[in-house]
């Protein structure tokens, strides 16, 4: 093999490395920062966390802007206001759900008799 063709196969497995390591450090560094909701049981009803990375930034088990101590009745509800919390954090607004964050989301107070 001439040495023209070894200099070249060298800078072609230098450049293959270094395109795999750039592409392996953007998946690790953007795996730390992207926030991420689970939904969890909780006495009646669910709630939710937000997550960045194994960090948890929000545990929600009940109802924001509601009196009382409701959790939400469905999987549904609790990941509808995880991802509004979310879309607020990723925009850099405040994550506070107002009333009328839940009335958008047909999200209401259970009337108990």
């Amino acid at each position: 093999m001439s040495s023209t063709k070894k200099f070249w196969g060298v800078i072609v497995v230098f450049l293959v490395f270094c395109f795999g390591f750039t592409l392996f450090k953007v998946f690790v560094e953007e795996n730390e920062y992207t926030l991420y909701s689970e939904v969890v049981e909780v006495n009646n009803g669910y709630g939710y966390k937000i997550m960045q990375g194994d960090k948890i930034l929000v545990i929600q088990e009940f109802i924001p802007s509601l009196p009382g101590q409701q959790a939400f009745t469905t999987k549904e509800q609790a990941l509808a206001v995880a991802n509004l919390v979310m879309s607020k954090l990723e925009t850099g607004k405040s994550p506070i759900i107002l009333p009328s964050d839940l009335t958008k989301l047909k999200i209401s107070a259970i009337v108990n008799n």
